[in-house]
């Protein structure tokens, strides 16, 4: 599962992306299972910004941990950010924080979206 924030400018959305991998690698059951993907590197450049926190699920409640860590990531924002997750098939739920928005009311749909990726998982017979 892919996890990405939009705040401002992209430099911004990077930032953002770089502290909530920091945030979900302090959860023990995520430890390991944090990558970043970064945008392509342009000719010219030294390396690509950070463009999505990349999350792999598997048994043992890692989707619930994930949910309210992001969840608690999201409530520690001091400016507005949405935060953006993907499924592998494309599907893609968001949790939009702009001030006026409780996040305690965004958790539960962030967390079937998420149990729902692990379900899938769990599922998924290797050949």
């Amino acid at each position: 599962m892919k996890l990405v924030v939009e705040a401002g400018s992209p430099a911004s959305a990077a930032d953002e992306l770089v502290s909530l991998a920091d945030w979900l690698r302090h959860e023990d059951e995520l430890r390991g299972r944090i990558g970043l993907e970064r945008a392509k590197i342009e000719e010219g450049r030294m390396g690509g910004l950070p463009e999505a926190v990349v999350v792999a699920l598997s048994g043992g409640g890692a989707a619930t941990v994930l949910a309210r860590a992001a969840v608690e990531w999201v409530k520690q924002r001091r400016s507005d950010v949405v935060l953006k997750a993907v499924r592998p098939n494309g599907e893609t739920y968001e949790i939009e924080v702009r001030g006026t928005r409780s996040p305690e009311e965004l958790i539960s749909g962030f967390h079937e979206f998420v149990q729902r990726n692990q379900a899938a998982a769990d599922n998924y017979e290797t050949p």
